[in-house]
């Protein structure tokens, strides 16, 4: 399955983005997981958006406005 992994800037706007080729949405996630060392990561496929991962790989919170 084809995703798009967004690098997001510190107030959210987009300043890269890479495509993986993957078996699901968890393996996507994994993706981005490996790859918010320096940026959030917003995952997508298509017009869905599967998750966003925080900076630093830090755990999402049901208050936390980018969650899932």
């Amino acid at each position: 399955m084809d995703y798009k992994l967004y690098s997001l800037d510190e107030t959210g706007h987009i300043v890269s983005a890479r495509d993986v080729h993957v078996g699901g949405d968890l393996a996507a996630l994994r993706e981005a997981e490996m790859a918010c060392g320096k940026n959030a990561i917003e995952v997508w496929q298509g017009a869905r958006r599967v998750g966003h991962v925080n900076l630093g790989n830090t755990l999402l919170s049901h208050s936390d406005r980018m969650s899932l």
